[in-house]
Formats: structure tokens, C-alpha cells, sequence
């Protein structure tokens, strides 16, 4: 992943509280508390491990001869580093998607509509039953006569 990319999603997650809440992140929390907590939680980690990473390949610099001992460790840490990272940005992309779904909706005014719409066919249905009511009843008087 470009690091600037990896390290501008991190400042979102991770970094919320000095910054200032993104819109998503306030979704997010609203929404669902332990999801949040969970993606920071995520987040963290892959700062950790991508820090051991990074200080895995200076030592790797620095001791040329003991490349084998160190590339056995970055073996084992980089697939972790690559897992975490992609079902952050899966889990991040997702809550992306469901906030502009969440705002089209809030936008378009459709749960206001539905609402509205609600009470509406409660009314029309009142109107018809009582339309049917004083249709019998005329067309019972006219049968009458």
C-alpha cells in the first residue's frame, strides 16, 4: 500500500481525538461503538507492527552480516502487517460505503418520506373506506327508491 495513503487512514482512525471527528468516524461511533473501538484497535496494531517493521530493516542496515536472522523475523511480521491492512481498509471502505448510503438517504429526504408517506396512506385509506361507506350507502338509497 502507498505509505502516505496507509498513514493518512491511520490519522483518521487513530488520530480523531486531536484533530477534530471526521463525519464517518462520528458515524461510525454513533452507530456502533464497538466497531469503532475495534477499528482503532486495528489501527494501533498496524502502527506497532509496521514500527517493528521499519526497526527490523535498520537493524537489517546496520548488521548486513545477520541479514538471514532478521529476514526470518520481517517474514513473519510482514504477512501480519499485510492481513491487518487489508481488513482495515476492507472494514473502513464498508463504513465508508454505508455513511454516503446513510447520507444519500438523509438527503433525498426518503426516511422523512417514508414518514410522510406513511401517515398519507393512513389518511387516503381512511378516505376510501369512508368513500365506500357513503358509495354503499347512496347506492343502497338509489335501489331503494
Amino acid at each position: 500500500m502507498n505509505r502516505s495513503i496507509f498513514l493518512l487512514i491511520l490519522l483518521i482512525f487513530c488520530g480523531c481525538e486531536e484533530s477534530g471527528d471526521t463525519p464517518v468516524i462520528l458515524f461510525v461511533n454513533d452507530v456502533n461503538p464497538e466497531l469503532h473501538r475495534t477499528m482503532n484497535k486495528i489501527a494501533h496494531e498496524i502502527e506497532r507492527t509496521d514500527q517493528k517493521i521499519i526497526l527490523l530493516s535498520d537493524l537489517k542496515d546496520m548488521y548486513p552480516n545477520q541479514r538471514q536472522a532478521i529476514n526470518k523475523s520481517l517474514d513473519q511480521w510482514r504477512p501480519l502487517l499485510k492481513d491487518l491492512t487489508f481488513t482495515f481498509n476492507n472494514i473502513s471502505n464498508k463504513v465508508e460505503d454505508a455513511y454516503v448510503a446513510y447520507r444519500i438517504d438523509e438527503i433525498q429526504g426518503r426516511n422523512q418520506f417514508n414518514l410522510i408517506s406513511k401517515a398519507l396512506l393512513i389518511d387516503a385509506n381512511a378516505v376510501l373506506a369512508e368513500a365506500e361507506l357513503i358509495k354503499s350507502t347512496l347506492e343502497r338509497e338509489l335501489y331503494e327508491k
